[in-house]
């Protein structure tokens, strides 16, 4: 009796999980709680995504004759690991009384579809395109609409779960349409779009783009599928989740200390509990560089698991700019706050080192602990960062965000980069692998794209889970921040997660490329990015002439353009 028990309380437990039923009301409650991606998902889940991604990127093989650090454009049409058409590719087509649409997503089981990103080439954009989302095996479909009025426009749901970014542009078809709301459906989703397809059909060459992140259940669940009535059903609960992820935060009091040059601050917490706030302001002469040089260091129960500038901690890189997301926001103020929850065990510790050649002043230093048992469930917070400096612009090659060894859920990530090229930087695709795929569950359109605008715009957005605090480098040389936090679309792996970004700039100038991740991750997991003491001492780039340094015919280029600006952020 002693050695089933066990198996029956497991069962019974599982079976509990499962009799959850999950609704819209349920998604966007596990949407706002930061403290559900601290815990492995008790109703498991696979995060995959859809895209238009060129589908002539094939996996790479020693036949293929395509290998990393060939010039760019020499895959464009081919096949290969590169292709860099990514508009108007689709799963299949289906016939419909009479017509054709075009299949973005076709799926079976239970699920939830929880990001749809999409944008346009301005001919397809006047003319836009009908989205259809069939249900459950569904012959009508549950959603029938003009695209563009569902997908960034508040209609079907209020701002922000669906929103542009950025949201004022020179032209409306220059930016990134979202629909960040969750659509479940218990047996199947289909999602179709039937738009123009041909280039040169109206007047401009007509491509549809788009990316679907979707969950995919493992294990049997109970959910109320995605309807209109099921919309009306909630409607209280959505407004008043859409007025939560607008409110104004308040900031703690706190303390303010000097960092000198080459030394650190230490501050134990020897109780149980979990960190669900964190927050400074940072004092210095050369501001830039002390944003990335005065690194944050956390280790829980005597595991470091977190080693990053302060600067890209907080979504800015190292230029102080305001934004607000969900999880990290910089005030007007330079206040700079994270909501990150971290739990622990027994102990945590949070260290500041200044890694510079001046002192900080740390300022309204604070955080917060709340009460939290440890459970089997529990993770570890762990954020990384490390930059490719003067990555050189003639080799085209995929960058290692991170790659992850252990069990755990991927929860976000940014990117700072200096571009030194006269106009967009980030061609490259995402792609993710969980768990030893041979070919990965997300690939993507652009690293635009990823970040849920489009169109290399350089305006400045912040919404709670995507931001571009500073956009300068994106059409002539400077330094650019994109974020992106995740939240049911986390991405869950039980052995391991290699995210690679595609670095490709088109017009091969040289570029610093710094990536910085966020993971939960259950004790003893371990990841290939290690603290780069040096590369945070290096002086941080302001100047093209300082990014072109050692790239003589690249200078000697860029100075033969009207105006050559040489001061930092000047658009002459």
């Amino acid at each position: 009796m002693r050695r089933i028990l066990p198996f029956f309380v497991l069962l019974l437990s599982q079976l509990s999980h499962a009799q959850e039923k999950i609704t819209i009301k349920t998604l966007l409650d596990e949407m706002y709680d930061r403290s559900s991606l601290a815990e492995w998902p008790r109703q498991e889940y696979l995060c995959k995504q859809s895209s238009s991604y060129d589908r002539s990127s094939k996996v790479k093989k020693p036949e293929d004759g395509i290998v990393e650090g060939e010039i760019p454009g020499k895959y464009h049409g081919k096949p290969g690991w590169f292709g860099n058409g990514d508009q108007s590719n689709y799963c299949h087509t289906i016939t419909r009384n009479g017509h054709q649409e075009d299949v973005m997503l076709d799926v079976e089981g239970s699920g939830v579809v929880t990001r749809i990103w999409q944008t346009h080439s301005e001919g397809s954009y006047k003319a836009s395109g009908i989205l259809r989302i069939y249900i459950d095996d569904n012959e009508t479909p549950a959603l029938e609409v003009i695209g563009r009025n569902v997908i960034g426009k508040p209609g079907l749901v209020p701002y922000p779960f669906s929103f542009c970014a950025p949201e004022l542009t020179e032209n409306p078809w220059w930016r990134g349409r979202n629909l960040m709301f969750p659509i479940p459906y218990k047996k199947s989703c289909r999602i179709t779009w039937d738009g123009h397809k041909m280039y040169g059909s109206i007047g401009g060459w007509a491509g549809n783009y788009y990316q679907i992140n979707y969950r995919e259940y493992t294990s049997p669940v109970n959910i109320e599928s995605f309807s209109y009535e099921a919309l009306k059903k909630y409607g209280k609960d959505i407004k008043a989740m859409a007025k939560k992820l607008r409110e104004k935060n308040t900031a703690l009091e706190g303390d303010s200390f000097f960092i000198k040059p080459g030394k650190k601050y230490e501050l134990n917490i020897r109780k149980p509990g979990a960190i669900d706030r964190l927050q400074m302001r940072i004092g210095c002469a050369n501001m830039e560089q002390a944003l990335r040089s005065t690194v944050l260091e956390l280790s829980f129960d005597n595991e470091k698991t977190v080693w990053i500038p302060v600067g890209q901690f907080y979504g800015i890189g190292y230029k102080m700019a305001p934004h607000k997301t969900h999880y990290i926001e910089v005030g007007k103020d330079r206040l700079m706050t994270s909501r990150w929850v971290m739990p622990f065990k027994k102990i945590a510790k949070i260290t500041l080192h200044n890694y510079s050649d001046e002192a900080v002043v740390i300022d309204r230093f604070a955080f917060n602990v709340r009460n939290y048992k440890w459970n089997k469930n529990s993770m570890y917070f762990h954020a990384t960062w490390r930059e490719e400096y003067k990555s050189k612009g003639d080799v085209r090659k995929d960058g290692d965000f991170v790659t992850v060894q252990g069990k755990g859920v991927y929860v976000g990530d940014n990117l700072t980069i200096f571009n030194s090229g006269p106009d967009w930087w980030g061609e490259g695709d995402e792609k993710i692998f969980v768990d030893g795929e041979d070919f990965p569950s997300h690939f993507g359109t652009g690293t635009e794209d990823y970040y849920c605008y489009a169109w290399c715009r350089p305006h400045p957005f912040s919404l709670p889970f995507v931001s571009q605090p500073i956009g300068e480098g994106n059409k002539t040389w400077g330094m650019t921040s994109n974020n992106r936090y995740r939240h049911l679309d986390a991405i869950p792996f039980k052995k391991s997660l290699n995210f690679d970004m595609e670095i490709f700039h088109p017009f091969c100038m040289p570029l610093n490329w710094s990536p910085a991740t966020f993971f939960y991750a259950l004790p003893g997991a371990v990841c290939d990015v290690k603290p780069d003491i040096e590369g945070v001492k290096r002086p941080v780039t302001l100047t093209l002439e300082q990014m072109l340094d050692g790239f003589p015919q690249q200078y000697k280029k860029m100075k033969q353009k009207k105006g050559f600006p040489i001061i930092f952020g000047r658009k002459d």
